[in-house]
């Protein structure tokens, strides 16, 4: 992971958007390059983020899913960011709709449905278990492949 300094973040978020915030602060930034900034917050003094950070295991886990053949984001960079307590970590999305999205627009359809349900085995016939998986984080990719985003929990 990268420090970074305060005057970076700043600049880095400038005219961001906030996709994802709570009471402790911003949690996802749109960047205005159309990257993602997500940033993560150790909740525990001891915790295993102290170890394993949560926007390396983010990282990692992107590098284990393209191993897989999954489609998932890029990462740009990892990023310690002392002055707001937090780490980041940068990407490039994943261009599609989630599924959620495909069935508000469409509607229901087997095809899809059978297509999701193909994916989730497939995913754990690799070894892949997504505690986060649900209709809002699988994405239908513009080639019509399935894959995966928010990434933290596998």
């Amino acid at each position: 992971m990268h420090p970074m300094e305060h005057s970076a973040y700043l600049a880095l978020r400038e005219n961001a958007t906030v996709l994802e915030a709570d009471g402790s602060g911003d949690k996802v930034l749109l960047l205005e390059d159309g990257t993602i900034l997500k940033l993560f917050r150790r909740k525990r003094l001891i915790s295993s983020a102290l170890l394993f950070p949560y926007a390396q295991r983010f990282a990692d886990n992107i590098e284990a899913l393209k191993k897989r053949g999954i489609p998932c984001p890029d990462v740009i960079a990892t990023y310690r960011i002392a002055s707001i307590s937090r780490d980041g970590v940068r990407y490039t999305p994943l261009p599609g709709l989630t599924i959620r999205q495909v069935l508000k627009e469409h509607g229901e359809s087997a095809p899809l449905r059978a297509e999701l349900g193909a994916f989730i085995a497939r995913l754990h016939d690799q070894g892949v278990y997504f505690r986060s998986l649900h209709l809002g984080n699988v994405i239908l990719t513009p080639e019509s492949k399935l894959g995966l985003i928010d990434i933290s929990d596998m």
